[in-house]
C-alpha cells in the first residue's frame, strides 16, 4: 500500500486514529453503513469538504484480516504494525484525532510524536482513567463529562471541552407500535463488567419484588453462568447474543425503554444512551454512569440514584409514551450536529480547518 502520508503539502489533512480494530469492525459497504461512530465521524469530515484528505489509522498485526471497506470509500486505511514499527519518516497529519486509549503506553506516542513536527493533536479520553501522560500535550481535549476527566486535563493546563457524541443515526431510527419488551439491556461482551449487567438482574429482582412484572431483552454476547443466574431467578429476560448495530434496531423498536447501568469509573458515556435515543427510547441511567444532561434531560429520560433504579425504572415506563425525543435527537445529537461541534472549537482553538 502506498502511504496515504505522502501527501502535498498544501492538501489539509485529518487522521482519526482508532488504535486496535474490534472483532467485528467491518468489513462495511461503505461508511455510512458502518455501525462504528468515529468511520462515519472521519467520512462525514471528508465528505462535507472540511479536509482534503481523512485517513482511519489502525494498529493491526494480522495482514490477512480484510480492511474495514468492501471496497474504495473515499477515506483512507493504514495499518501499522502494532507497535508501530513500521511508521517511516514522512509528515505526520495537520490533524491527528485520538479516541480514548492507554496512550502513556501507547508507542504512536512515545516513539513517533516526539521527534516529529507535531501536527495540531484533539485528544478524546472514553473514562476517567483514560489521560494523556505527563510527556505528552495534547492542544485540546474533548470530554464526555466534565466532572470526571476534565479536572485531570485542567492540572495539565489542556483546554477541555464537552464534546456533543451521537449515535450513527442513519440505521437507529425504526419505529414499531407493537411493544415485545419493557427495558432494552445492551452489554457488549461477557467481560465487559464495566457495564453492570449483574446490577441489572438485582434490578429486575427488586421489581419483582416491588410487585412489578416487567421483561427485558438483553443484546450481545453473555457468559453462561450470567445467563443461568438471569433463569435460576426465573426473570421474564430473552438474550439475542451479539448483533451488528444495523440489526440492533430491529429489537430495538420493539422496546419501550433503555436502561444504562455502566460504572463511570472505568467506562466514559456509554454510546449505547444515544443510540436508544436515536431509536426514540427514553432512557435511565444510574447515577453510577459518566452522562451528560445533553444527552439525558427531561426531553429524554432521567438519571436515577443507583439505589432507587427499581421504582425509578417502574415510574418512567409508565409514561414512557409521552416522551417524544426526535426533534432533540435531531437538533442536539445527530452525526451532523457532532461534525459542526468539533469545527467550532477547532476554529475556536486555533486549530487547522478548511
Amino acid at each position: 500500500m502506498k502511504l496515504a502520508l505522502l501527501r502535498a503539502a498544501t492538501k489539509e489533512t485529518v487522521v482519526v486514529y482508532k488504535g486496535q480494530r474490534v472483532m467485528n469492525d467491518g468489513p462495511y459497504e461503505d461508511a455510512e453503513t458502518s455501525s462504528d461512530f468515529w468511520t462515519v465521524f472521519a467520512d462525514r469530515l471528508l465528505t462535507g469538504g472540511w479536509y482534503d484528505e481523512v485517513e482511519l489509522w489502525y494498529q493491526e498485526n494480522d495482514s490477512h484480516r480484510p480492511g474495514v471497506f468492501t471496497h474504495d470509500s473515499g477515506l483512507r486505511e493504514v495499518f501499522w504494525k502494532r507497535g508501530f514499527t513500521n511508521v517511516p519518516p514522512v509528515a505526520l497529519p495537520d490533524v491527528l484525532f485520538v479516541r480514548g486509549k492507554h496512550v502513556d503506553y501507547d508507542p504512536l506516542f512515545i516513539n513517533v510524536l516526539k521527534e516529529r513536527p507535531r501536527p495540531f493533536v484533539v485528544y478524546y479520553p472514553s473514562g476517567p482513567y483514560y489521560c494523556p501522560p505527563t510527556h505528552y500535550r495534547a492542544d485540546f481535549c474533548f470530554v464526555e463529562d466534565v466532572r470526571h476527566v476534565a479536572p485531570v486535563m485542567h492540572k495539565r493546563n489542556v483546554p477541555v471541552e464537552l464534546f456533543k457524541k451521537s449515535a450513527v443515526d442513519k440505521y437507529f431510527r425504526a419505529r414499531s407500535t407493537e411493544k415485545k419488551w419493557d427495558m432494552a439491556f445492551v452489554c457488549c461482551a461477557p467481560i465487559a463488567d464495566r457495564k453492570r449487567l449483574d446490577r441489572f438482574r438485582q434490578v429486575l429482582v427488586d421489581m419483582r419484588d416491588l410487585e412489578y412484572n416487567h421483561n427485558a431483552v438483553v443484546i450481545g454476547m453473555q457468559s453462561e453462568s450470567l445467563v443461568e443466574g438471569f433463569k435460576s431467578d426465573k426473570l421474564d429476560v430473552t438474550f439475542t447474543g451479539w448483533l451488528p448495530r444495523v440489526k440492533m434496531t430491529d429489537v430495538l423498536s420493539h422496546c419501550r425503554l433503555g436502561v444504562v447501568l455502566s460504572s463511570a469509573d472505568h467506562d466514559g458515556c456509554p454510546r449505547v444512551i444515544q443510540e436508544f435515543l436515536a431509536n426514540g427510547l427514553p432512557v435511565v441511567v444510574s447515577d453510577f454512569t459518566c452522562c451528560s444532561t445533553i444527552y439525558v434531560n427531561n426531553a429524554t429520560g432521567e438519571v436515577v440514584k443507583d439505589a432507587d433504579l427499581a421504582q425509578g425504572i417502574t415510574d418512567i415506563l409508565a409514561v414512557s409514551q409521552f416522551y417524544d425525543i426526535d426533534e432533540f435527537f435531531t437538533t442536539n445529537l445527530s452525526m451532523g450536529c457532532s461534525v459542526r461541534h468539533f469545527i467550532e472549537h477547532m476554529r475556536h482553538n486555533g486549530g487547522p480547518v478548511k
